[in-house]
């Protein structure tokens, strides 16, 4: 992801930015979650479960193959140095993080085991953040977060990838547990969403091209939260129809700004530091789709688990769920503020970057 969104970057007319990336690198990016879950349900119901991980192989072997076919030759630069201690420092700290949050629905938040993970993460945390800024190669390249415009976009970016992922995990599990499908007809029910998603990011990059991210983020955050308000009202007894049509206003949420925010991102950065703030970009929207799943996990069980036994158990987890969506909203609710607040992008020159807190470790 970070190699694909820089190239695309590099060899893109400045004008064309975001219908490059809407068209050639949002598609792919889309058509998968399209086409995999029902590839999925099916092997999941009629197969083996160990299949899922076992048809990586011959799709990996065929990208390297296609990659080392068609993939164009780009200038090379300096050879960089490894950034061993960010290497050992962020890793430790995101999983640590996430393991206290895990621990914390299971175990309770005063468990032994929620407090080490926690304790652990964040200190490691600092560290690693400590260890970036004064060093001359870092793993992941924190100092252009003195831009406001890229530290507003990011802000946003991280916001909807908490939404986005918990709507990806929660959606599959509601039809799951409470509607009762099994695994393939799960995937099917997707397929709407998928295609909504296809055909707006192609609207939205090319929007990008002509006009502010701005509107783009606060129209595509608001439809976000409208499709997780609206999952929120869907009870057990709901129709497919509103389910359906939530699904796809959530999805078409965010395929309408995502590739134009990223692409923002990457204009509110220096030119010279392209490849890192990719990096940083993909790997900080993973590590905040891993808290989601974590975070929304740890809400839906414990609405569950605090439910009257009394009442039936599907209707548990139908209320389980409505509360855990209302969450999602009140996010992409703050997501629509935040893009309130989005401006140009004025990139950082590399003087800016290079300041004194900036000196390495091993110098």
């Amino acid at each position: 992801m970070p190699i694909g969104y820089a190239i695309v970057f590099r060899i893109s007319p400045p004008d064309k930015i975001g219908t490059v990336m809407g068209s050639y690198l949002g598609v792919p990016i889309l058509i998968a979650p399209a086409i995999g879950p029902v590839f999925a349900g099916w092997l999941v119901d009629y197969v083996s479960w160990p299949y899922l991980f076992w048809v990586n192989v011959p799709v990996g072997i065929l990208g390297i193959c296609l990659g080392l076919r068609y993939l164009p030759k780009l200038e090379s630069q300096a050879q960089a140095k490894l950034d061993k201690l960010g290497m050992i420092f962020g890793p430790l700290a995101f999983a640590a993080l996430i393991y206290g949050v895990h621990q914390g629905g299971d175990a309770g938040w005063d468990s032994m085991q929620t407090i080490i993970g926690l304790a652990v993460g964040v200190v490691a945390l600092l560290l690693f953040i400590l260890v970036e800024l004064r060093s001359s190669e870092p793993l992941l390249e924190l100092r252009v977060f003195r831009s406001w415009s890229f530290t507003s976009a990011m802000l946003i970016l991280w916001l909807t990838a908490v939404t986005f992922y918990g709507n990806f995990f929660l959606i599959p599990v509601y039809l799951q547990q409470v509607k009762g499908f099994n695994a393939f007809d799960t995937g099917l029910l997707m397929i709407p969403q998928a295609i909504a998603c296809i055909v707006l990011m192609q609207i939205g990059g090319r929007l990008f091209d002509r006009m502010s991210v701005k509107p783009l983020v606060i129209i595509g955050t608001a439809l976000l939260g409208l499709g997780a308000f609206l999952l929120s009202r869907v009870s057990s007894g709901s129709g497919m129809g509103m389910l359906i049509v939530a699904m796809t206003l959530a999805g078409s949420g965010h395929a309408l700004y995502g590739m134009s925010l990223n692409a923002f991102v990457m204009k509110s950065a220096p030119q010279a530091l392209i490849n890192r703030v990719t990096s940083l970009n993909n790997a900080s929207q993973q590590v905040m789709g891993s808290f989601a799943v974590a975070a929304f996990s740890t809400l839906l069980t414990a609405r569950v688990s605090a439910s009257s036994r009394a009442i039936p158990q599907v209707e548990i987890w139908a209320d389980a769920f409505s509360f855990t969506f209302l969450v999602v909203t009140a996010v992409s609710i703050v997501g629509v503020v935040m893009g309130l607040l989005i401006r140009k992008p004025t990139a950082l020159t590399d003087e800016a970057i290079d300041q004194p807190d900036a000196r390495g470790l091993d110098s």
